[in-house]
C-alpha cells in the first residue's frame, strides 16, 4: 500500500511538471517572439515553423502522455489506443522538427550532437512502442512507451536544470552546452532502472497497453 501510494504521488508530480513546462510550450507556440528567450531568439525566428511545431506537438505528448500509464474511472481499451495514437503523432512531428532544429542549436557541435540524438532517441524508442503493440508484444511496448515519454520529459529537466547551471557556470552558453545531453540522458537511465527494478516486482504498476 505504502509503494502503491508513493508510485501515485510520484505519477502526478511528473504530471503536475509535465503540464506546467506544456503550457509554457504552447505559449511558444502561440505567441512566438514575444516569449522566445533572448539567447535563442535569432535561431528561433530564422526558423519559426520548426520551433513552433516542435513546441505545440511536444506539449500535447506531454499532456497526454502520463494517462497512458494509469488506470483509473472511466479507462477503456478503446480510449487507451485513441490517446497512444494522438501520442505517436505527436512525438513523431515534434521529434522530426527537434532534430532539423538541432543542427541550427546554439552552442555548436555538442548541442547539435546532444538535442540531435535527444530527437533520434523519441523517434527511435515511440516507434519501436508502435511496431512492438502491432505485434502484440504487450510488455515490449509498455517499456518502450516508457523511454519514451522519459525523452519527452527532456522538456522539464531542461528548464530545471538550466537555470541552475547558468547560475553556477555564470554563463548561459556553457550551461547550455552542458544541458544539451543532461536534460535526456539521465532521463534514459532513470527510465531503464525503473523497468529493470520493475521486472523483480511480483506486481506491476503499470496498465496493460493492448
Amino acid at each position: 500500500m505504502i509503494r502503491a501510494n508513493r508510485r501515485t504521488i510520484a505519477w502526478w508530480i511528473v504530471v503536475a511538471l509535465g503540464w506546467l513546462v506544456a503550457l509554457y510550450a504552447l505559449a511558444t507556440a502561440a505567441l512566438g517572439a514575444k516569449v522566445y528567450p533572448p539567447d535563442l531568439r535569432d535561431a528561433f525566428l530564422a526558423r519559426p515553423w520548426a520551433i513552433t511545431s516542435h513546441a505545440f506537438f511536444g506539449a500535447i505528448a506531454m499532456l497526454i502522455g502520463p494517462w497512458q500509464f494509469r488506470r483509473g474511472p472511466g479507462w477503456n481499451r478503446r480510449r487507451h489506443r485513441w490517446v497512444g495514437r494522438g501520442y505517436l503523432v505527436a512525438c513523431l512531428l515534434s521529434g522530426v522538427a527537434g532534430l532539423f532544429m538541432a543542427f541550427y542549436s546554439f552552442g555548436g557541435l555538442v548541442t547539435h550532437l546532444g538535442f540531435g540524438l535527444l530527437a533520434i532517441g523519441l523517434l527511435t524508442t515511440t516507434g519501436a512502442a508502435y511496431w512492438s503493440i502491432r505485434a502484440k508484444r504487450v510488455a515490449e511496448h509498455r517499456a518502450w512507451m516508457i523511454r519514451s515519454y522519459a525523452l519527452i520529459f527532456a522538456a522539464v529537466t531542461l528548464r530545471i536544470e538550466l537555470p541552475v547551471l547558468t547560475a553556477t557556470l555564470q554563463g548561459f552558453e556553457p550551461a547550455y552546452r552542458i544541458i544539451a545531453w543532461l536534460c535526456w540522458v539521465p532521463n534514459l537511465l532513470a527510465a531503464e532502472w525503473y523497468l529493470r527494478s520493475a521486472a523483480t516486482r511480483p506486481s506491476d504498476p503499470l496498465p496493460e497497453a493492448r
